[in-house]
């Protein structure tokens, strides 16, 4: 859990931070920190923030993340998973509005695979939010995967779940007002 004295390492979207095996994205996102936490707690709206395009659903039992142990299972597809999976996700931290994150492991196996994603919310007022994605694989063991490509994704499959969040979250009527304002100015 976070004390009121931490601080977020801010990067933007255009540019990545890698270090050892943490990969780190961030962005300004216009939106509550409350509506885009409720958003990521919530496994039937996470499709809306997946920039891997590998989540199909989540399961129809899960339920949204209310403390860390929880779990929740997504209904995934990739080609080189040979097809649907069910990835089983096992919640490592948990902050209201502010920290979420969670540790993956394949369903039928028993361990989390050694990834954790984390979503840090700042709050910089009422209306934006800065957002920080962490895909982090420090606590991979396994040969096999630590001979593949790490990170998995390419960079922009992270700054895309940022865009994606971004676009499920922010107020279409703010982005209206902000379109009509700058046309009334350049109407001047």
């Amino acid at each position: 859990m976070h004390d009121d004295n931490t601080e977020f390492e801010r990067v933007s979207a255009d540019s990545v931070h890698i270090e050892g095996r943490t990969l780190t994205v961030g962005r300004l996102i216009h939106a509550p920190a409350a509506d885009i936490f409720e958003l990521l707690a919530d496994p039937d709206q996470q499709i809306d923030a997946d920039g891997t395009e590998m989540i199909r659903s989540a399961d129809e039992a899960a339920k949204p993340i209310t403390a860390v142990g929880d779990e929740f299972t997504m209904n995934m597809y990739a080609e080189s998973m040979g097809g649907d999976y069910r990835m089983v996700n096992l919640v490592t931290k948990f902050e209201e509005d502010r920290v979420i994150a969670w540790k993956p492991r394949q369903e039928g196996y028993d361990k989390p695979l050694g990834w954790q994603w984390t979503w840090e919310l700042e709050p910089e007022d009422d209306d934006t939010t800065y957002v920080t994605l962490t895909y982090d694989w420090e606590e991979v063991t396994n040969e096999k995967f630590l001979e593949g490509k790490f990170p998995p994704f390419p960079v922009e499959a992270y700054t895309a779940s940022l865009e994606a969040l971004a676009d499920a979250v922010e107020d279409d009527d703010l982005h209206d007002e902000w379109e009509d304002d700058g046309e009334a100015l350049s109407d001047d």
